[in-house]
């Protein structure tokens, strides 16, 4: 699975829209209402023509196109950090993943999904040593803390830190 950059201008937006009204409607009648705060704010930020180099929505797609989810990707300088670091704000999975009836080992699988390709986009699209994934649930917090550090042994990342609602990651 990938992130892929979402735009207003090439449809990507709509298609995104169109595949999870579908999605939705299997199991509920009304989408608008869906994660309207979230989808609303993901709409909002979503680029209408030239991509912002810096930030953008991007959608989690497997190899069929199916999109597992989205989410807005920032890289900014902060204070307190040396490079950039992208931040990682409203995540959301598909409407899939809020109804069906999952092990918890299927909801882990596409976090993991979701973490391996913000890493990936922090080293090809939004270079940034350091990143900051904020957290949508007391779960999350426990999961990617705990998948945080089981990559922080493989050496991919020298600083692993749970602040908040927020994980922190540096890269070496």
């Amino acid at each position: 699975m990938k992130l892929t950059r979402l735009n207003t201008a090439d449809n990507s937006w709509q298609d995104f829209q169109t595949q999870w009204k579908e999605e939705y409607s299997t199991y509920e009648d009304e989408f608008e209402g869906y994660a309207s705060a979230a989808l609303g704010t993901l709409e909002n930020e979503c680029d209408n023509g030239t991509p912002d180099p810096d930030s953008g929505v991007f959608a989690l797609i497997d190899d069929q196109d199916r999109i597992h989810a989205a989410c807005f990707l920032n890289s900014t300088l902060l204070k307190g950090f040396k490079g950039k670091v992208m931040r990682v704000r409203h995540l959301i999975l598909s409407p899939y993943y809020d109804f069906e009836n999952l092990e918890l080992e299927q909801y882990a699988e596409i976090l993991a999904h979701c973490f391996t390709a913000i890493v990936d986009c922090s080293e090809t699209t939004l270079v940034s040593p350091h990143i900051k994934i904020h957290y949508r649930s007391p779960y999350d917090r426990t999961f990617f803390a705990a998948f945080g550090l089981t990559m922080r042994s493989t050496g991919r990342f020298s600083t692993v830190e749970s602040k908040g609602m927020w994980l922190h990651l540096t890269k070496t």
